[in-house]
């Protein structure tokens, strides 16, 4: 995925590459001034990604192991914990100039209590969009930055569509169904879906290919 498309857009990035890494309030990722091959850009409100990283083995891992280990026993009720606690909003904009063009209007007008997080980009080159996934931390944060986002995107671009939904919703959703329903323990609806999912699964958490 190319970050600069063309003359215009590697303007614009050589223009504003000062005035995003020094946010006050939203830290780039500076893979996104510096690999144009980067399908992804990491964000955060704290200098270095330090939440980001932290998250990672703190948060992630844990939550995608206590699944694991559940499917690999056989268990067919599954106690989602901390997964219920994780929910995801997502922007979707025109281009990855957009979706740091957010970030920026987002940091003028974001609530103290908030905390921002996520990255940008998009994993299939072929698409036209871009989009930024916000990671959030229980319901109440989650209202509120949807609430902000859904005024600060329609500045960026009035098509902007911004929606919202559990995190990992694209492992459970094949065992649960629709995220609306889901409950602290969860019985597996479609078995057949089991081996596949523990394979995936084991592939993120060993690094197998």
């Amino acid at each position: 995925m190319a970050i600069v498309g063309n003359s215009q857009s590697q303007e614009w990035l050589i223009e504003n590459a000062i005035r995003y890494t020094t946010m006050p309030k939203i830290y780039i990722d500076k893979h996104y001034f510096t690999d144009k091959k980067a399908k992804w850009v990491s964000f955060e409100d704290t200098q270095g990604l330090k939440e980001t990283k932290k998250d990672i083995y703190g948060k992630c891992v844990p939550c995608i192991t206590n699944l694991y280990e559940q499917l690999k026993k056989g268990n067919i009720e599954i106690d989602l914990g901390p997964a219920l606690l994780c929910w995801k909003v997502v922007v979707v904009l025109d281009s990855m100039e957009e979706c740091v063009e957010l970030l920026y209007e987002l940091e003028k007008v974001l609530p103290a209590h908030v905390k921002v997080k996520g990255r940008f980009g998009s994993v299939d080159e072929s698409k036209t969009t871009k989009v930024i996934v916000f990671n959030v931390s229980g319901e109440t944060q989650r209202k509120k930055l949807y609430e902000v986002l859904q005024d600060c995107s329609k500045r960026v671009n009035p098509r902007a569509d911004v929606t919202y939904h559990r995190g990992c919703v694209e492992l459970y959703h094949e065992l649960f169904g629709d995220w609306r329903i889901w409950r602290d323990k969860e019985t597996i609806k479609r078995s057949e879906s089991v081996p596949g999912l523990i394979d995936r699964i084991r592939k993120v958490l060993f690094w197998e290919s």
